[in-house]
């Protein structure tokens, strides 16, 4: 008969140190990757007068996004959300600017409201969501006289990076961060006190492009500012400690201008529509531009 090595007091305790060894190595990176790439669905409102609710294609996916129209001669603008909202909290921004006489579609992110995906990627594949937004718009003949884009957060992220398309005239970006890997580095220490050297950090990085199929590294802010040709209007929430004002600055100093920054004093991380004289910088950054 043949005695199993884990028989032994030698062999239990071998045994235990795979096993802890493969949770640290194999189990830890993969739950904390869940923390990147995972959401948390919400429920979803019905539209209403002047929205109407519409799907748009993006890869394999259905997103949904509410639509009104504008008058001619204004440019068309698209409102994206932030890590773990919707679009039925800025259908209010949306009215301001279609009183403004802006056509505005407002969408819902991948796996965010009531759009279809697993997984986020922190504008990685929402770029993407933001090219076919353009797209559709485009096939129902809407666009004409180009586009704005408003963005928050990861949402600010996703606009910048969708920013290269020729149409885009103008853009308005809340709360950026300035790279994935930086952002993931960034919120490990401000939540966890986990120093840059760490090994999970790059492990769980791994995991989350394994699982989501994107590439990190391709999520680079600043590089995106660095490239933009439309001008942006970039805004610091005065009080967030996620994206704090060294990190919005990196991509405001990437981007070659015509630029403008605006601290919303008091504010916390995607607050800004709150503080005072939101939308007198946005409307006085509209006009500047010319949209």
């Amino acid at each position: 008969m043949v005695r199993s090595p884990f028989a032994t007091p030698r062999g239990r305790t071998l045994a235990r140190i795979v096993l802890y060894g493969a949770t640290l190595v194999i189990g830890l990176p993969l739950a904390t990757s869940q923390m990147l790439v995972g959401t948390i669905s919400s429920s979803t409102l019905e539209p209403w007068a002047p929205w109407e609710e519409i799907a748009i294609p993006s890869g394999d996916l259905q997103l949904r996004a509410w639509l009104a129209g504008g008058e001619e001669g204004r440019a068309t603008a698209v409102v994206v959300h932030g890590l773990g909202d919707s679009l039925d909290s800025y259908v209010e921004v949306g009215d301001v600017l279609n009183r403004r006489g802006h056509t505005v579609l407002l969408l819902d992110l991948r796996a965010h409201g009531g759009s279809e995906g697993r997984h986020t990627t922190l504008g990685g594949h929402e770029r993407k969501d933001v090219g076919a937004a353009l797209s559709a718009l485009r096939e129902r003949g809407l666009g004409a006289d180009g586009f704005v884009l408003f963005g928050i957060s990861m949402g600010a992220v996703a606009v910048i990076r969708a920013a290269d398309d020729e149409d885009v005239r103008a853009v308005v970006a809340e709360a950026p961060f300035d790279s994935y890997r930086g952002t993931i580095v960034h919120h490990a220490r401000l939540y966890y006190g986990l120093p840059e050297w760490f090994p999970l950090i790059p492990a769980a990085i791994r995991v989350a492009e394994w699982r989501a199929d994107f590439d990190a590294d391709e999520v680079d802010t600043v590089a995106a500012a660095r490239e933009m040709k439309a001008p942006l209007l970039l805004i610091l929430d005065g009080e967030d400690p996620r994206m704090p004002e060294a990190v919005v600055r990196r991509v405001l100093d990437a981007h070659p201008g015509p630029k403008r920054f605006w601290v919303a004093e008091g504010a916390p991380h995607s607050g800004a529509r709150n503080a005072s004289g939101y939308w007198e910088t946005i409307l006085a950054f509209l006009e500047e531009a010319g949209v």
